[in-house]
């Protein structure tokens, strides 16, 4: 019956979110702006995107640097204060809270982050907004990069889930079980992923605030439902956020260096505009 609800609130969500998107004032069409489609051009686009994001430390400057630091100096604070973390939130657990942190949890589920991006996708199609398809595809752009990176570091690292029962500092190298992948979660690093690029693209404030308010409760319902420890939801977060934030930057930057012309036609003035992009 719960698996069931589940199901049904996660439609629901998704149906939501597609016709809630398909407003185009929440992501302007552009007036000039090359096709963005799901073809050949977007896969080789996609492939250089991600060789560029897994090898962007090399071009990292100072402030990088220090960036970098204050991250991991706060994830290894986190990883001090797991088990009491973990402890913390199981104690406080209850039967509603349980329901709740169980559906949320599947928002970032690859399979509804898929069908979300699929959603903005087709709603870009139906409505010829080209900003939703972008969107939709830079979503999936970060949604595979960051999954890429997370899969690598699941497999190397190989950490007991806290739900084995084992000690927070027990690491199986180069373990595929399930039970010993628990660093970083996956699904906090795909949520956020999915949710920084759609900050990023909106120019509304409450769909920034929306994404990241989900995005940030998927994360939390890992360790509620006892599947990661604090600290792999941290990490894991923070690869979603910057790998998206890469994606998205490496996409402004490509096409501030196309050359673009344009038409726009407006009937009200019966006027044409000729626009040059350099």
């Amino acid at each position: 019956m719960r698996n069931k609800l589940r199901k049904k609130t996660s439609s629901y969500i998704l149906i939501f979110f597609l016709i809630f998107f398909s407003y185009q004032n929440l992501f302007p069409g552009q007036e000039v702006s090359p096709e963005n489609k799901l073809n050949k051009e977007f896969l080789i686009k996609s492939g250089k995107d991600f060789k560029e994001a897994l090898f962007s430390p090399k071009d990292w400057g100072k402030r990088d640097f220090l960036k970098f630091s204050s991250i991991l100096g706060t994830g290894i604070l986190v990883y001090a204060f797991d088990q009491d973390i973990q402890d913390w939130i199981q104690d406080r657990r209850n039967s509603k809270a349980d329901d709740v942190f169980k559906t949320i949890s599947d928002f970032g589920h690859g399979v509804f982050l898929t069908g979300l991006i699929a959603a903005l996708y087709t709603s870009g199609e139906i409505s010829d907004n080209n900003s939703l398809r972008k969107t939709a595809l830079l979503s999936l752009e970060s949604f595979v990069t960051s999954g890429v990176i997370v899969l690598g570091l699941k497999c190397v690292i190989g950490r007991a889930r806290p739900k084995t029962g084992e000690s927070k500092n027990v690491f199986h190298l180069f373990s595929t079980s399930s039970s010993y992948n628990s660093f970083p979660s996956g699904h906090a690093s795909s949520v956020f992923a999915v949710a920084t690029t759609i900050a990023d693209q909106s120019e509304d404030a409450f769909i920034d605030i929306l994404s990241y308010s989900l995005a940030t409760l998927v994360a939390f319902s890992r360790v509620y439902n006892n599947k990661h420890w604090a600290s792999d939801v941290f990490f894991g977060s923070v690869i979603g956020y910057f790998v998206a934030k890469k994606i998205c930057a490496l996409n402004r930057s490509q096409d501030s260096k196309e050359f673009r012309v344009g038409f726009n036609f407006s009937q009200g003035k019966k006027a044409i505009s000729l626009s040059l992009y350099f």
